[in-house]
């Protein structure tokens, strides 16, 4: 199905896989009972290993709602626009998995989408441009989890956050400037990671969250009396 090679030895989620049964039936694919469609495609850590192009033809399915190849090695592929077409993903993730490269802004096409994580243990691997870190968030209104940890963004916190987001993973992201309170008071965030970035905060954060985690590399203690740098957690009880 993917035009890319394994490691050794294979990991048994493909290796059963043959081309003479139905793909309905191989670990790790999920089809709609109905139209027969493959919906749900589940390879995380793999041991997929080689080139990811574009002409692979994973992106001929195109009722494809989840999506999952993390943990594998792309060997520095790049995020190829491709993957902006469909139309009905709701869960992306390609995090930890060799990619490379600017994120398209393709990615922002995804409407539906509610989980993306994009994550990568590289601070040199990916980047996303700030006009492209805005572009997704005014279109994708619906993200419920959004991990872009070590991704280079290089810009300021916006202020475009989708009201649904539980999750918020930017460590590492090359953020600057003053986190905007409004931030804080997004009614479905529990947990929010903003370490390893130039970011500071002036103000207490007001208790509108039921449970909050907030890591910052740079604070200004002034009403707390305490000087930077510390890793804050602060829970907050309604």
């Amino acid at each position: 199905m993917l035009l890319i090679t394994y490691f050794v030895p294979p990991n048994p989620r493909t290796l059963p896989w043959n081309k003479s049964t139905d793909c309905c039936s191989w670990n790790g694919v999920y089809c709609d009972e109905m139209t027969g469609q493959v919906i749900q495609l589940d390879l995380h850590c793999s041991g997929l290993q080689g080139k990811f192009h574009s002409n692979s033809s994973l992106f001929q399915l195109s009722s494809l709602k989840r999506l999952d190849l993390s943990g594998n090695d792309f060997s520095g592929s790049l995020i190829s626009p491709k993957f902006g077409e469909f139309s009905c993903l709701t869960h992306l993730d390609l995090s930890d998995s060799g990619l490379t490269g600017l994120i398209p802004a393709e990615i922002s096409h995804l409407l539906k989408l509610q989980v993306l994580s994009i994550s990568t243990v590289d601070p040199y691997g990916l980047r996303l441009g700030p006009y492209n870190f805005e572009l997704l968030l005014n279109n994708v209104t619906v993200l419920r989890y959004l991990d872009l940890y070590s991704v280079n963004i290089s810009s300021t916190i916006p202020l475009n956050f989708s009201s649904y987001l539980s999750t918020l993973q930017l460590s590492g992201a090359q953020l600057h400037g003053v986190l905007p309170e409004r931030v804080f008071h997004l009614s479905n965030l529990e947990y929010l990671e903003l370490s390893s970035n130039s970011i500071q905060c002036k103000w207490t954060p007001k208790p509108t969250i039921t449970h909050l985690v907030i890591e910052l590399l740079e604070w200004d203690y002034t009403f707390l009396d305490i000087l930077p740098p510390i890793t804050i957690f602060v829970k907050l009880e309604q």
